[in-house]
């Protein structure tokens, strides 16, 4: 029989949650499915919940791994039983019920991957945001060729593609799926993550707290008779978009930040020529209208949420296949107090090039 309640981290009053019992489990719906979860990981997006975004009664996080207890009478693609990871919208005014952070989640079919025999649950925790991020502004917004499992050692010829934060847990899974769509991916990053963006398939690597980063970039693209047609801002901010600026190719291209200020300030650094800036918020990838910040409706986007279910076959095949590897994990203990600890220690000094991913 299943579990009437279960224990979930909630919003209290904006800036605080708390873990609570007797929260009532999630009440099935049709495209969904309901699982035990096995770890969660956290994200940046997270402590914007608790602070500004989600609700009293919201349960926050986005990112989870477990085994699936139920599925909604429409989910074709799993069963009871199977190992999975997916994401959550956290603080979902909307639907209190969802987020993360909670022993009994419930996940969106299109939103949820089968994990492989080859990863942890550990490992496929830390998936779902980046891979939706990624799905979303690369083959949504931007319009890239999607990505092969079969696609040479040689990129196709053409502008290439720039990834600002090649080592945050979004870029280097970035890094890995546009070198699958067949581009030439540059990145910037700190140089204590070299090893590893260069191991992610990076084809040069720069440190962008050098003063000299956007010229040095553009010297080795232009000495491989190329240009930056295409960039991901991982990171977000004003120094970002302005080594940006400096590098996409005068002829235009397309730059698309994760943040959804970014792109106003990157067009006033280049404000006469063609180049294209977007953001987007990955909760539209569900389908489903939401609210952002809470009172400001998003309608809902059928033909997005239809994209989302044909990303999530595509990337559950390029994981198996071993093609886009997770980014490396710094694994905590401790169930939903563990989560609870490791929110504290994100808002003081969150740990760069890895993704804290915290154990049922």
């Amino acid at each position: 029989m299943a579990a009437a309640t279960r224990r979930a981290i909630r919003v209290i009053t904006l800036g605080n949650v708390e873990i609570q019992s007797n929260v009532p489990a999630p009440r099935s719906r049709p495209d969904y499915v309901i699982a035990e979860a096995k770890a969660w990981a956290l994200n940046p997006t997270d402590i914007g919940h608790i602070d500004n975004l989600g609700g009293p009664g919201t349960i926050i996080g986005c990112d989870w791994s477990g085994v699936v207890t139920a599925v909604g009478e429409n989910v074709t693609r799993f069963k009871p039983g199977d190992a999975v990871s997916g994401v959550c919208h956290g603080g979902n005014t909307v639907e209190p019920e969802d987020g993360a952070f909670t022993n009994i989640v419930i996940s969106k079919e299109l939103a949820t991957l089968h994990k492989p025999d080859s990863l942890s649950f550990t490992e496929a925790a830390s998936l779902g945001v980046g891979m939706a991020t990624i799905g979303q502004a690369f083959y949504w917004v931007m319009k890239l060729r999607l990505p092969s499992l079969t696609i040479s050692t040689e990129p196709s010829a053409g502008p290439a593609l720039f990834v600002y934060g090649g080592s945050s847990a979004t870029g280097s899974l970035a890094i890995q799926a546009a070198k699958q769509s067949g581009y030439k991916v540059y990145t910037a990053c700190s140089p204590d993550n070299f090893d590893l963006v260069k191991s992610r398939g990076a084809e040069a690597w720069f440190d962008y707290n050098l003063p000299t980063c956007a010229d040095d970039i553009l010297a080795t693209v232009t000495a491989a008779s190329s240009s930056i047609g295409y960039i991901l801002d991982c990171i977000g901010n004003e120094s970002s978009a302005r080594l940006c600026a400096a590098i996409l190719s005068p002829s235009g291209g397309h730059y698309h930040s994760i943040k959804p200020p970014v792109p106003a300030v990157f067009k006033t650094l280049r404000p006469e020529d063609t180049a294209i800036a977007t953001t987007a918020l990955g909760y539209a990838m569900s389908g489903e209208s939401f609210e952002l910040p809470p009172g400001n409706v998003h309608p809902a986007d059928p033909q997005q949420g239809e994209f989302a279910k044909e990303w999530a076959v595509l990337s559950e095949a390029l994981i198996a296949a071993g093609k886009i590897k997770p980014h490396p994990v710094d694994v905590r203990e401790g169930g939903l107090e563990g989560v609870l600890d490791a929110i504290a220690d994100f808002r003081g000094n969150a740990p760069r090039g890895v993704k804290v991913v915290v154990a049922e």
